[in-house]
């Protein structure tokens, strides 16, 4: 005997679980078989050793969590907080099993739901059939496909066909797919798919294990999302991909790609999903060029590298710079990242971020301090702390460097829909051994920064009140109040352009007049700046989704 029920919702009580099916026409019938007995979820050809498999890619032009019409140059990379690197993914790992423990295969606390346009259901075997608009949910994991079918006694469902997997943080497409519903596990052939819409992934095969809130991704892929392209401009292959959204991914055998170059290749590597660590990624390796005139032709590139276990949060890191006029600059050392803040332990051949005439001096050793942003309870006030000590060497100027710095600041302010008011105010105290000297600093820095359509500007001011001399020219302000502002012009979605001009306010003089263009590079973008007084050019070239 057959009872069908119209846009009706029928719920089948089982041992481990509760089982909720909607659909325009469902069945109660005994011996119903579904129509189709078999599922390719596991791979059965020999797999290509070629992992860009034709649909690899076709999720490129479909990220559901960006703008797709945002062109905003601000926006071109991820953001970047030195500080952070992969916050113990261990620790994350065990966290998760234990909030996820018991929670996550199917029962009453948390069942599974279909709905379908049409359904069938036996009520003695247990068998489901859903057809046509198919949406599977449990919790916030999220099926989509145009049939399925299952079981309710075993509480294992298949998708013989193309299937949409979502969640919070993963969207995911499939040529076919699985689900055992009592050790909560997914099984996917042909996937491939974003994580959080800034990484890019795809395999020949993938197991996703919600207790462990990961995926194992087989003979795959993972890319950033402007380096999509049928064959992405720089990707990582691996034997196998263990992600955790949000978090991080391990990578075994894997090689780092350049289009169809392989530069290199590692029995493994953890790097980050993290957007602020987006600087631990085997990526980075990629050789980046850059010009000025004062240092020649450069080329640079950087590893970060998690040490003594994932959860200790210590990393080695080597940044390795050469330029034709001035040679080799490395910054090699080791970096534990804390919740306070982060520790950094290394050599560096540093350039000088305050002294224009393009000053490098030697630091062997330097331990150094940077704190993380703490926060007033209740407020959009932060305070933040950095010191270091170290070896400085300049020339003929050596000795022992110490310093620190506290400072306040705020998030930006808005000022209306189109601007923002930005400051930050702080106390700096440096110690030379070479002289016995001390300089202090009271300083204290403003500025506003807007927008509307194609034009952007700004404007910023800074007073440093120094009080005492450095024997370097290295940490030597060439500007010790400058008053910088300048406009910014998008002239096609590829192409812009700024003047930005530098005034002294204590000797009264324009001190810098800067040229720029911008150019979109799809993966990368670069500009060109002419600095007018000096009759100085510089080229750089900086990645879109992360950072050296």
């Amino acid at each position: 005997m057959h009872k069908f029920v119209q846009a009706a919702l029928l719920t089948a009580s089982v041992c481990t679980g509760v089982l909720s099916v909607s659909a325009a026409e469902a069945s109660d019938s005994i011996g119903f078989t579904p129509q189709v007995t078999s599922l390719t979820g596991e791979k059965k050809a020999k797999p290509s050793k070629n992992y860009l498999f034709p649909e690899a890619t076709d999720l490129k032009d479909n990220n559901p969590f960006i703008n797709p019409e945002e062109k905003s140059w601000e926006n071109y990379y991820v953001p970047y907080n030195d500080g952070a690197l992969v916050y113990s993914p261990v620790e994350y790992s065990a966290s998760l099993k234990e909030q996820n423990s018991g929670a996550s295969s199917i029962s009453a606390e948390n069942p599974l739901f279909i709905t379908a346009d049409r359904m069938q259901y036996a009520n003695t075997t247990g068998e489901v059939s859903a057809f046509g608009d198919v949406d599977i949910r449990q919790q916030k994991d999220r099926y989509q496909t145009a049939y399925a079918y299952g079981n309710t006694q075993t509480q294992k469902y298949m998708i013989p066909g193309e299937v949409l997997y979502t969640t919070p943080m993963d969207y995911m497409k499939a040529d076919s797919a699985s689900y055992d519903g009592n050790a909560a596990i997914g099984r996917f052939n042909k996937l491939r798919g974003w994580d959080q819409g800034v990484y890019y992934f795809a395999g020949e095969s993938g197991v996703y294990n919600r207790a462990e809130n990961k995926i194992v991704v087989q003979k795959g892929f993972l890319t950033t999302k402007h380096a999509i392209a049928k064959v992405p401009d720089y990707r990582i292959e691996a034997d196998s991909i263990d992600i955790y959204p949000g978090d991080h991914y391990t990578a075994h055998d894997v090689s780092l790609f350049i289009k169809n170059t392989r530069l290199l290749t590692m029995s493994s590597y953890t790097g980050s999903l993290i957007p602020d660590d987006s600087n631990v990624n085997m990526w980075t390796l990629i050789p980046r060029p850059t010009y000025d005139s004062d240092n020649g032709i450069g080329l640079k590139n950087s590893i970060t590298i998690p040490m003594g276990g994932l959860s200790s949060g210590v990393s080695f890191y080597s940044q390795m710079a050469y330029y034709t006029k001035v040679g080799f600059k490395p910054d090699i050392g080791f970096k534990w990242n804390t919740r306070p803040g982060t520790f950094r332990l290394h050599y560096a051949k540093e350039e000088s971020s305050l002294n224009d005439d393009h000053v490098w001096v030697e630091k062997k050793p330097s331990l150094s301090f940077d704190s993380n942003h703490f926060y007033i309870p209740g407020t959009e006030f932060f305070v933040g702390f950095t010191g270091e000590v170290g070896r400085w060497e300049e020339g003929d100027v050596k000795g022992t460097h110490k310093d620190w710095d506290a400072y306040i600041s705020h998030n930006p302010i808005p000022m209306g829909p189109h601007m923002a008011f930005s400051w930050r105010a702080g106390y700096r105290k440096d110690y030379y051994d070479y002289n016995d000297t001390i300089r202090n600093n009271a300083y204290y820095s403003m500025g506003i920064n807007g927008g509307y359509g194609p034009v952007a500007a700004w404007i910023n001011y800074t007073n440093n009140n120094l009080n005492g001399q450095t024997p370097y020219s290295f940490d030597t302000y060439d500007i010790q109040r400058p008053l910088s502002f300048g406009v910014k012009v998008q002239l096609t979605p590829l192409d812009a352009v700024s003047v930005g001009y530098t005034y002294g306010t204590s000797n009264h003089k324009l001190e810098h007049l800067d040229y720029t263009y911008y150019r979109d590079m799809h993966s990368f973008y670069g500009w060109i700046e002419y600095r007018e007084k000096d009759r100085e050019t510089k080229i750089y070239i900086q990645p879109k989704d992360f950072r050296f």
